[in-house]
């Protein structure tokens, strides 16, 4: 499939090429070449020079120059933001100086709104953001969306460093985010979109702004403006982008320690259930011997050749650097050709993409082919047509699963991975006295690690995706007040993933004890699996739409919109395993030793719908935008499946009708509302309608489970969900035979849609001539009720109710400040760009006669913030030390007493990006900072770690001190350990606690003396510290980000005469250079959300083992032709 689209891809640009070609010039153009300059003398760039009446034209570069071809007595028109627009007859000049003036009164700048509307920024009364698309395609992430990052006031985004890992989105606190383009919602994964494609983003910020697309853009919308026909002089454009990234080292990365070995309680082994016959140790702990040299029988020792024993060899640390040198340097590769034309009654535009990316794990790649095609004809001066058609493809052969458990490589060498063994020795993962090619892997220990080259090679997840998304729209033009538009579109996607589970796969204790037996030594080999999962999705959207633009008088203006929208979808999904394959590497369905288990899900919903968006401008001082939409929604019981929502906004640019200091350049306020509407559907879907994850596949033959492993893939959805529906699921086993079960849940044929009403006022400021911009947004907004299912009593026999519950408040700001601090005549220029912005969620009701919600652990009350990390806290004494109990490990209350404490909040305090941009001459040089501060996060990866042995804590400063001692007293590992660890804090000598929400309330009848039991460090972490407490994981989200750092030259145009160029460029690039927080064993930025209110979860709360994010470092070439 891929190299079918990409050889008609290459047909396409050749056809499209002659043709072009041939296209004859204007015959006497007079060649000019010219300087665009401000009334300072300094280069004004990016502005735009036309022959008038046509769409001929360029643009200047970056230190004002420009050259076009002009027919002689024909008019050039110069326009430029914030200038007034300059009309200069051509006469045979061949060199111009052109000075713009600059225009106090105008804000220039128009913007994309709902429904693809492109509106003065004067009139807009909600919060918008703007960027340009050929800011973000030189510093490349794999993913478009991912470099929005620090450049939007409000959205965090958390770009996942996974192959093909969706990024987190978060807008105002918010996940659900609308993803629009020209116009038309898409179903997006985000990787479907090409950032050479796209002339602008534009974020509509919340409900005020993305009212007019109903319950899709209750949260907000990324509105993506795809490029679209141009042309120089010639009549045809012809561009080249290249880019090329190294991935090398990371940003975060846990770090091991390298000490002590396997083992528990300081010895390589105890007891025989810890070996196998080969003498290999099967145990998981990295609480072993100190590596000192003395002799151990190893995995690598030799065999003696009498007694079958494995002699001793040095204990010593081989694989310190196992991690480093298993991860190669990763590259990131893009390349774009794209051709343009426009003439008097056509444009159009054609653009092929081909992304290659290597991970940085072994035997990882990733192909993205990307074709968009548009094109748009005026058949009259009243008819048009505009068609656009995108299609994407991804291919991978392997994902890497980094989620904790035994396919991780994370897991393999940060968690539980030993510096007693050298990678080298592994390689061959089918060799070694072990192995048996094709059957069995060969490594270094067997209780439920596998070999990472084992697992990187031979344990496969698959994916192939095909998108295709494309519309066609009719426009007819009744006058120059009055206009109509009928479109329609597509949405269509199918993917393909598959799992190939190679033989002696070790998922966990029982699986090992399956295909290995230790009491006799024989195999009885456990062959693998296999699985499939294929979704379809497929969606249409049929709009029509009159706009009508009327100057009613003098004072007063209208215009409007009002149109309809049909939308339907359709999604279908199958998953198949087999039931442990028959033949060894025979991956099919039909090689199964038993029944092959499947789940197939489908689901249908159709949207009809209504909508309105009036503008109504007086006097040149007051806008009022107002839009209404009525929807009727499939999914939603009769009598409440057809509801409306409003918005209202107002602006007013202040500065056009009072006087204002000379400072003050522009003035405007802002302020709206929107109440939004909808139900019962979701924005991802997993598995089979997220009805399988690890350990629901069913027991293995032989005996034992899988257990929960991997990570359960998501894909973009946006369709029903039918909570409110009774169903059966059929995705539950007894004794492995399949059973039907009734939902749980008692429908409810009563249940509203929910609601979202949202409040927002703001200004924007610009001073100094438009030197300086502020823009400040205060929103607030009340959530609810959802729908939610209430828990009943089992007397019922259900368990909960579908009821309309569940109401909360959200509030914060926004601030942008842009500005050009420096701009010299000799074409130096400093521009800033910097945001901050923050929110809080608070719970405002619940339902009526209740007044608790139990979830996350914790019984959430009226006005408590829903961010709220509660776990198990420390118990401590008046001044706050820990207390321990009679044994020496930190005191313990009873059970589920403290597992309702407030550990913090999760949602970081601030938000923020700091970009800088100098420009001098044909250079340019920029970079950004952008960070997150407060808030907090649970640390798996350190949690599991010190579990494990393997945290580096564990040998530095008390703790390592400890561990020293207690090695010292087993003379080598020969005797027990003597416990060390003393636990800083204090310990009751006399009364008994007593506890109120889990804290001490009687103090003044206790007595406490300092803690001097000593316990083996083991003891004290695993049973203590992890066994009891979420506290000591609890870490600052705070970080700080340098981003990207560019630096680029444009080459002087009398340098490419001779060449055949128009134009060239190049970058130096760099992308996630620094990074600042206090602990670096994860990377905070890929967790962007804290708490998810629609999906009641914790989202953000607690991290997990993830790939580290990877610097880059890199050069892009943009050539055109």
């Amino acid at each position: 499939m891929e190299k079918k689209l990409l050889n008609f891809s290459r047909m396409l640009l050749t056809t499209a090429f002659v043709i072009l070609t041939a296209v004859q010039l204007f015959a006497q153009n007079v060649p000019i070449r010219g300087t665009v300059t401000d009334e300072t003398k300094a280069p004004v760039p990016g502005a735009s020079i036309k022959i008038k009446g046509t769409s001929t034209g360029t643009v200047s570069s970056t230190n004002g120059t420009f050259t076009l071809s002009v027919p002689k007595g024909k008019t050039m028109t110069i326009t430029s933001i914030g200038y007034l627009t300059q009309e200069i007859v051509v006469n045979g000049e061949t060199v111009l100086q052109i000075e713009l003036k600059n225009d106090l009164q105008q804000l220039t700048e128009v913007v994309v709104t709902a429904l693809g509307i492109k509106k003065d920024i004067k009139k807009i009364g909600y919060a918008t953001q703007e960027i340009k698309g050929s800011e973000l395609v030189k510093a490349r992430e794999p993913n478009a969306i991912n470099s929005l990052t620090g450049k939007i006031a409000g959205l965090t985004v958390g770009g996942s460093a996974e192959l093909l890992g969706r990024p987190q989105l978060v807008l105002r606190g918010s996940t659900d985010l609308l993803f629009v383009v020209d116009g038309v919602p898409v179903n997006s994964d985000t990787w479907n979109i090409s950032a050479d494609d796209i002339e602008t983003y534009t974020v509509l910020k919340g409900p005020n702004a993305a009212a007019l697309y109903g319950f899709r853009g209750q949260n907000g919308a990324i509105l993506v403006t795809t490029k679209k026909g141009t042309k120089d002089d010639r009549g045809f454009s012809v561009e080249f982008n290249s880019s090329t990234m190294l991935e090398k080292g990371f940003t975060a990365v846990p770090k091991a320690q390298t000490e002590y070995g396997y083992g528990n309680d300081y010895k390589y082994a105890y007891g025989n259930d810890l070996y196998d016959l080969d003498g290999s140790y099967r145990r998981t702990n990295i609480w072993g011997p100190k590596f000192d040299g003395q002799g151990v029988a190893q995995y690598d020792s030799p065999v003696d050749p009498v007694t079958g024993i494995r002699t001793k060899t040095p204990w010593l640390s081989k694989g310190g650097k196992n991690f480093e040198n298993f991860m190669q340097t990763g590259i990131l590769s893009t390349n774009n050709v794209s051709v343009s034309a426009s003439g008097e009654k056509y444009d159009m535009r054609t653009s092929v993409s081909h992304t290659y990316q290597k991970g940085m794990a072994p035997n990882t790649k990733l192909n993205i082919d990307n074709l968009n095609l548009y094109g748009g004809y005026n058949f009259s001066s009243k008819w048009r047509m505009d068609a656009n058609l995108n299609l994407n493809s991804q291919y991978t052969p392997n994902i890497p699963d980094v989620s904790y458990g035994p396919n991780s490589y994370v897991y393999q060498f940060k968690v539980y991975g030993s510096s007693s063994w050298d990678l080298n020795d592994v390689k061959d993962y089918f060799g070694g006295p072990r192995g048996r090619p094709g059957l069995v892997q060969n490594f270094v220990e067997y209780g439920r690690h596998n070999n990472p080259y084992f697992t990187a090679n031979e344990w496969l997840h698959s994916h192939k995706k095909t998108d295709i998304n494309g519309y066609a729209k009719l426009s007819y033009k009744v006058n120059d007040n009055l206009n109509f538009s009928l479109r329609s579109q597509i949405t269509t996607w199918n993917q393909m993933r598959t799992e190939k589970v190679p033989p002696s796969t070790n998922l966990n204790q029982y699986v090992n004890d399956y295909y290995f037996n230790k009491s006799n030594g024989v195999y009885n080999i456990w062959y693998g699996d296999y699985r499939e999962d294929q979704r379809t999705l497929v969606e249409h959207n049929h709009d029509f739409l009159a706009n009508y633009n009327k100057k009613i008088s003098d004072d007063f203006t209208f215009s409007g919109s009002a149109g309809a929208n049909l939308r339907t979808f359709e999604y279908n999904s199958t998953w198949a395993t087999t039931y442990a394959l028959t033949l060894p590497g025979v991956y099919n369905l039909a090689n199964s030793q038993g029944p092959v288990k499947s789940y197939n899900f489908g689901s249908k919903m159709q949207v009809s719908s209504g909508y309105y968006t009036f503008d109504f401008g007086i006097k040149n001082w007051l806008n009022i935008n107002t839009t209404g939409r009525l929807d009727k929604l499939s999914t939603l019981p009769k009598g409440n499946d057809i509801f409306f929502y409003p918005s209202v906004s107002l602006s007013s640019v202040v500065s056009d009708y009072v006087k204002l200091p000379e400072v003050i350049s522009f003035w405007k306020l802002r302020g709206s509302f929107a109440d939004v509407r909808g139900a019962l559907t979701s924005p991802t879907i997993g598995t089979a309608y997220n009805a399988l994850t690890g350990n629901t596949v069913g027991n293995l033959l032989g005996g034992g489970t899988y257990g929960g492993y991997g990570t359960e893939l998501y894909s973009s959805y946006d369709g029903p969900t039918y909570d409110n529906q009774n169903t059966y699921n059929v995705n539950t086993y007894y004794n492995n035979t399949p059973s039907v079960d009734f939902s749980k849940n008692i429908a409810n044929n009563q249940i509203k849609p929910f609601d979202v009403k949202s409040y927002e006022a703001g200004t924007e400021i610009k001073f100094l001539k438009n030197r300086l911009g502020v823009d400040f947004t205060y929103f607030t907004s009340i959530n609810g009720p959802l729908v939610f299912q209430l828990p009943v009593a089992n007397s019922t026999s259900y368990a909960t109710e579908s009821v309309n519950a569940i109401t909360s408040k959200k509030k914060g700001w926004e601030l942008s400040i842009t500005g050009t601090p420096v701009k010299t005549q000799s074409g130096f220029t400093w521009d800033v760009m910097a945001n901050v912005s923050t929110y809080k969620e608070t719970l405002s009701k619940i339902y009526d006669g209740v007044d608790g919600w139990a979830i996350n652990n914790h019984n959430y009350k009226v006005g408590e913030r829903l961010d709220g990390y509660y776990g198990r806290a420390y118990v401590r004494s008046p001044d706050g030390q820990i207390i321990h109990d009679a044994s020496g490990l930190p005191l313990a209350q009873q059970a589920g007493v403290n597992n309702n404490q407030l550990l913090g909040y999760a949602n970081p305090d601030f938000v923020f990006g700091f970009n800088n941009r100098f420009g001098y001459k044909n250079f340019n040089f920029s970079f950004q900072f952008d960070g997150r501060i407060g808030g907090k996060i649970f640390d798996y990866a350190y949690a599991q770690m010190l579990n494990a042995g393997t945290a580096v804590d564990l040998v530095e400063g008390q703790y390592g001190d400890a561990r020293l001692k207690e090695w010292q007293s087993t003379n080598g590992g020969t005797i027990n350990a003597t416990g060390a660890m003393v636990g800083n804090g204090v310990v009751i000598t006399s009364g008994t606690p007593h506890y109120t929400n889990g804290k001490i309330d009687n103090y003044d009848q206790l007595t406490f003396a300092q803690n001097n039991k000593a316990v083996t460090l083991r003891n004290y972490v695993q049973n203590g510290v992890y066994g009891l407490f979420d506290e000591p994981f609890m870490i600052s989200r705070s970080f700080v980000k340098l981003r990207e750092v560019v630096i680029g030259y444009t080459i002087p145009k009398k340098f490419l005469a001779k060449t055949g160029l128009r134009s060239a460029s190049i970058s130096l690039i760099g992308r996630n250079l620094l990074y600042f927080a206090k602990r670096k064993d994860i990377d905070l930025d890929q967790y962007a959300s804290g708490f998810n209110l629609s999906s009641k979860a914790n989202g953000g709360k607690q991290s997990d083992l993830q790939s580290s994010t990877a610097r880059r470092y890199g050069v892009n070439i943009s050539i055109g032709f």
